[in-house]
């Protein structure tokens, strides 16, 4: 019989639920800005397409680019500006107080694309996603609505948890066991997105004066 090892994904990606029709919304919005801001001279025309540009950039910058993905050898946030790996080994907890956030002994470190539900996400959730959640559920059997997993947030943070506790009675990670440094947190900063977001505006907006 094959193992969850064998039988898990190598690589999963979490995003907010909201991303798709956010994404496609700007998407939209900068193709009307393009046909509607469409003028009479070369100046306006380029101003229309980097308008349009500027708001497509800004919806992969802002709500399409971030994720969570989990991986084999780390969990790897994807904020609007910084990417952050975070080896399995230095995980000490996941909560979703106000976003799915993963904490080390160093540092806590959370996901801009998955903040905690709001108090509707109860309403619409089932007694499934409730049930899955019973090992972290409060002593009264309560569950935080960020854990519940009908939600993009608990779902994650399910997945983050499952992986990790699994690990740990694989003996793949010894959390008493002296093995020398873990492998070290890596933040790298990725500026380029909202960067070209803020050039592109800009541009149109003096190319439309021209």
């Amino acid at each position: 019989m094959p193992t969850n090892r064998e039988t898990a994904p190598a690589h999963e990606t979490f995003r907010a639920a909201s991303a798709p029709w956010l994404t496609g919304f700007l998407v939209l919005l900068g193709i009307l800005v393009g046909v509607a801001g469409w003028g009479r001279t070369p100046a306006h025309h380029a101003a229309a397409v980097c308008g349009a540009l500027a708001l497509a950039s800004l919806g992969y910058g802002l709500y399409w680019r971030p994720r969570l993905e989990v991986h084999d050898r780390e969990v790897r946030l994807v904020n609007p500006l910084r990417t952050v790996s975070v080896p399995w080994e230095r995980i000490v907890d996941v909560t979703t107080r106000f976003a799915v956030t993963l904490v080390t002994a160093d540092g806590r470190y959370s996901s801009f694309a998955l903040p905690s539900a709001g108090a509707g996400a109860s309403f619409r959730a089932g007694a499934d996603a409730v049930n899955r959640n019973h090992p972290i559920a409060r002593p009264d059997g309560s569950v935080r609505v960020g854990d519940l997993t009908s939600t993009a947030s608990g779902a994650a943070a399910h997945r983050v948890r499952s992986e990790w506790q699994r690990r740990i009675e694989t003996g793949e990670i010894d959390v008493f066991a002296d093995r020398g440094e873990p492998a070290a947190v890596r933040t790298r900063w990725v500026p380029g997105p909202l960067a070209a977001t803020l050039v592109l505006g800009a541009a149109s907006a003096v190319l439309f004066t021209v």
